[in-house]
C-alpha cells in the first residue's frame, strides 16, 4: 500500500480526496446503525470475509479531505472555509464518539486544530472557533444528545484513577528489566494483561525487550517525526504543509496516548500502537500515511 501510493502523484488523488468525506461520513452512519455481530460496540463493519472499523479510516479520510477541500482553488483560504472544515470534523467526531470511540474522536480534534493553528488564519479566528467547538458541545448536551454514561468517558478520560489492567500492565513492562525477557515468553502467562496484541501491545514489547528495546523503538519514531518537521520547514506548498501535520498530530497522538495509558498516566482509550498494534484498519491506513509522506518527499525534491 505505501509503494502504491509513493507511485501517486498528488494531483491525481487531490480531488478524490475532498470527495472521500461523504464516503466517510456514511460509513459513520451505517456501522451506528448496523453494528457487526458479536461486538459489544457499534465499531466494525462486516464484509464476510474480512472487518473493518471506520473510525481507522476516518481518521485518515478527514484531515486529507479538508485539506483538498481548502486548497481546491488558489485563492486564500478565507474563515469560512475553515468555520466549514471545522463543522463537518465536529459531525465525524460526534458520530465517532457515539459508537462509543473517545479516543478517536479526540484525535478528530487534535488533527483539525494542529492544521488550523498552522496556517495564516489570525488568533482571533483560531479562538472563534474554538468557542464554536464549546458552543457545539454544550447545545449537544442541552439537547439530550450526549447522555450520562458517555459523560462518564469524558470524565474518565481526565481521571487519574488507576484500574487493575494498568497494574497489570505495569507490572508487565517492570519485568522486562534492561535487556527484556524475549527468550522466556512462558511467563507471560503468568501476568494477565488483557488485550496485549492491540491495546497492551507496547507493554508485551517491554517485556519481550526491555528497556532497551523501548528506547529504541521510541528513537526511531522520532528520527521519523524529525523528518517530518525538516519536510515541514522546507516545503514551499501549503498543501504538503496542511497534511504533514495532520500526520504528525495524528500519529504523535496515538502513541502518546497508548503510552500513557498502559502506564496508568491515563485511563484506557483502546487507542493503537501505530504499526505495531494487531490490526488491519490500523496498519492500512499508516502504510498510506508512509505512503503520502514518501510522494511529498519525491514531489519536492527535497534534499535533507
Amino acid at each position: 500500500m505505501m509503494i502504491f501510493i509513493s507511485h501517486l502523484k498528488p494531483d491525481s488523488y487531490k480531488n478524490i480526496l475532498m470527495h472521500s468525506y461523504w464516503i466517510g461520513l456514511l460509513l459513520l452512519i451505517y456501522v451506528l446503525l448496523n453494528p457487526a455481530e458479536g461486538y459489544t460496540t457499534s465499531r466494525w463493519i462486516d464484509m464476510g470475509f474480512f472487518q473493518f472499523q471506520p473510525s481507522e479510516i476516518i481518521r485518515l479520510i478527514l484531515p486529507l479531505s479538508i485539506v483538498a477541500y481548502l486548497h481546491r482553488k488558489e485563492s486564500k483560504i478565507r474563515l469560512e472555509d475553515w468555520l466549514y472544515t471545522t463543522i463537518a470534523a465536529l459531525i465525524c467526531s460526534y458520530l465517532v464518539f457515539e459508537q462509543p470511540d473517545l479516543g478517536t474522536s479526540i484525535i478528530i480534534g487534535f488533527v483539525i486544530f494542529s492544521m488550523i493553528f498552522v496556517s495564516e488564519i489570525k488568533i482571533r479566528n483560531i479562538v472563534l472557533i474554538v468557542l464554536l467547538v464549546f458552543l457545539t458541545f454544550f447545545l449537544f448536551l442541552e439537547a439530550g444528545l450526549i447522555n450520562e454514561n458517555q459523560l462518564d468517558r469524558i470524565n474518565s478520560f481526565f481521571s487519574v484513577d488507576e484500574d487493575f489492567q494498568q497494574s497489570q500492565s505495569k507490572l508487565l513492562i517492570s519485568s522486562g528489566s534492561l535487556f527484556g525477557q524475549y527468550f522466556e515468553l512462558e511467563k507471560v502467562s503468568k501476568i494477565f494483561v488483557p488485550v496485549e496484541t492491540t491495546d497492551f501491545i507496547f507493554a508485551a514489547y517491554a517485556y519481550n525487550f526491555g528497556f532497551i528495546g523501548v528506547l529504541l523503538i521510541l528513537f526511531l519514531w522520532f528520527v521519523f517525526f524529525f523528518r517530518l518537521t525538516q519536510i515541514l520547514s522546507i516545503s514551499n506548498s501549503d498543501f504538503d504543509k496542511f497534511v504533514i501535520t495532520g500526520f504528525i498530530t495524528l500519529l504523535a497522538f496515538q502513541i502518546i496516548v497508548n503510552i500513557s495509558t498502559i502506564t496508568g498516566l491515563l485511563p484506557l482509550t483502546g487507542l493503537p500502537f501505530p504499526l505495531l498494534s494487531l490490526g488491519g484498519s490500523s496498519m492500512v491506513s499508516t502504510a498510506v500515511i508512509f505512503g503520502i509522506t514518501n510522494r511529498i518527499f519525491i514531489e519536492n525534491n527535497l534534499v535533507i
